[in-house]
């Protein structure tokens, strides 16, 4: 083979391009702009930062002179900060989003007409 064979990757590069004939990196390049997209979105909603990641895995295997490859790599989006709730234990041991050591108030509708402003 010619030092100048196109068919033969000399950068890392290279060979990721021509794993899966080209459709590895089309994944993952489509990965990239999903998970740039999550980056932009959380960076905007939880103050200018966030954080991930793309991870490629490649498994090579060698059997009578062939190099098989197989590729997968993996996507962490930044996580989406959630709210927190407060409840409170009951002596039953359920939970609850009224304190129960705190007594109600007598709250009414105001809208619904009273009896005495009937007669």
């Amino acid at each position: 083979m010619s030092e100048h064979d196109p068919t033969v990757p000399r950068t890392f590069g290279q060979f990721v391009s021509s794993l899966e004939d080209g459709r590895l990196d089309a994944s993952l390049a489509d990965a990239l702009r999903d998970l740039v997209a999550d980056l932009h979105e959380r960076a905007v909603n939880s103050g200018g930062k966030a954080n991930g990641k793309i991870s490629l895995s490649i498994d090579l295997k060698m059997e009578g002179g062939i190099v098989e490859a197989a590729a997968d790599f993996s996507v962490k989006a930044p996580k989406l900060k959630r709210g927190r709730s407060i409840f409170w234990a009951t002596p039953e041991n359920n939970l609850t989003r009224r304190n129960p050591s705190q007594a109600d108030l007598p709250f009414r509708d105001v809208n619904v007409p009273s009896a005495r402003g009937l007669a």
